[in-house]
This record gives C-alpha cells, structure tokens and sequence, in this order.
C-alpha cells in the first residue's frame, strides 16, 4: 500500500522517509536514533485528515493509517503545508509548536529526533552552503 494520500503535498516527502527506511543501514540508523513509534497527523488546505504510523520502533517502517490511528509514543498533529515546510527545512519544528501549528501528545523529546531522520533519510544529495 503507497504512503501518498491525494490531496496531500506532503506525500512526496512520506515516500522519500519509505524510500530511505528500505535502506537497512539507515531504517537501523533511525530506528536507534528515535526509538519511537509516531503518528503524523496531518489536515490538508480542504480539510480532510490523513494520519501515517512511522515506527521508528521496530520496524522502521512508515504506513498510511486507515482508520483511528493506534497508541504511539508521539502524535504529531499540524496542517499538510506546515509538514511540508518542515521536511523541506523551512520551517523549525520548535517555532512550529510555540506558533501553536504544531501540537504535540505524547513524549516531546522523542519529537523533537524526527527533524534529524528527515535529514537522514532525505535522498536529495545534500548541498553544502
């Protein structure tokens, strides 16, 4: 089953996180630097929401979640446009929460590892500036 869900722009970047959690080196990598299982909770510029399960646990995997998401460590809950600044560097995750456009239920310090596996996993090569 694709992590895409239509009418999100963030799927793009949920299929970068599935694509380098294949790599095994790298899913082991985030899976000893968050040891978590998250949900991201996201609502798009229509309204509709769509949540991901990443388990950054276990598995090291990410799924779409059909349904009530499951018990996680952490849920992050924000607009699909503000993950997208996010993934992309743009935005900080803190000044996202003290803004109020990101909350937050769960253990905030294994919130605050998901910005480090966004640069692990990201396979864009990595410019030097």
């Amino acid at each position: 089953m694709s992590v895409e869900a239509e009418g999100f722009k963030a799927s793009p970047f949920l299929s970068q996180i599935e694509q380098g959690l294949s790599d095994k080196d790298l899913s082991k990598a985030a899976v000893q630097a968050v040891n978590a299982v998250l949900i991201i909770n996201l609502k798009n510029k229509d309204g509709k929401d769509q949540a991901w399960l990443l388990d950054l646990k276990n598995e090291g995997s990410i799924k779409k979640v059909e349904g009530a998401p499951p018990k996680a460590d952490v849920e992050l809950i924000l607009k699909d446009v503000d993950f997208v600044k996010l993934a992309e560097g743009k935005a900080n995750g803190q000044k996202l929460f003290m803004n109020g456009k990101l909350k937050v239920k769960g253990n905030l310090m294994k919130a605050t590892a998901i910005e480090s596996v966004f640069k692990q996993l990201d396979p864009r090569p990595q410019s030097k500036l």
